[in-house]
């Protein structure tokens, strides 16, 4: 298999064997490639919004050589508009994208798709991802974080139930499983963000705002990530 970066291997392991996938924003197409190599699906539709990365998708696949490329089917297209009812998918990944953009395509997800697993990687706003899962009545079954280099992803799985929870806001910014699995990296990501936030409390402080809303709302952010990190 040719060798994924730490983010889309974490993406690809959470694929169950013999899904049948939708890859929206496909990109180079690494994950349909990986998926058809090992065998863990026959089926993949490659999408992406733009006719380049489609095109580099395109060589890409040609350069892996694959036994049967025709398994992965690449469409041009908006979101989850390129699927169709008898295309018969069950697990959709969602990566790559802003927060924002994922939770509209989830409140966008058509009828027939409604039972499908899933899989979604915000590179931002990750709170406005769970929120658009718990507003259309879906559960989150698991959650991963990775670190590449400076940058931290957090990965989020969720699915179709008759009976949904609620999350705290607490569970919504931090994620409800990341925040018990209390993971160094997860623990790394929030301290960097607490330096961050720190630093500009400090510069408030120089500029005598103190008194400011914005002061208040970073003071309130760190504490809840010392909390967190207590």
């Amino acid at each position: 298999m040719a060798k994924l970066s730490d983010r889309l291997m974490a993406i690809y392991r959470l694929i169950p064997n013999g899904a049948r996938v939708a890859d929206i924003g496909t990109d180079h197409a690494a994950i349909p490639i990986a998926l058809l190599e090992t065998a863990k699906s026959s089926f993949i539709i490659a999408s992406d919004l733009r006719k380049g990365p489609l095109f580099s998708a395109q060589e890409q696949i040609d350069l892996a050589d694959l036994d049967s490329p025709q398994q992965i089917e690449l469409r041009l297209g908006s979101g989850l508009s390129v699927l169709k009812e008898d295309d018969d998918i069950d697990t959709i990944v969602m990566a790559g994208m802003g927060g924002e953009l994922i939770a509209k395509l989830i409140e966008k997800v058509p009828t027939f798709l409604t039972d499908s697993l899933l899989i979604l990687q915000a590179n931002n706003e990750e709170y406005t991802v769970r929120e658009a899962i718990i507003q259309q009545k879906r559960t989150i079954i698991d959650e991963k974080i990775i670190q590449e280099g400076r940058h931290f992803y957090e990965i989020i799985v969720s699915c179709a139930t008759d009976k949904p929870k609620t999350l705290t806001n607490r569970q919504i910014k931090f994620g409800p499983f990341l925040l018990e699995q209390n993971s160094a990296i997860f623990r790394r990501k929030w301290q960097k963000k607490r330096e961050h936030l720190a630093n500009i409390k400090k510069i408030l402080e120089e500029s005598k705002q103190q008194g400011s809303l914005r002061y208040d709302s970073l003071q309130e952010e760190i504490k809840e990530i010392d909390e967190v990190l207590m």
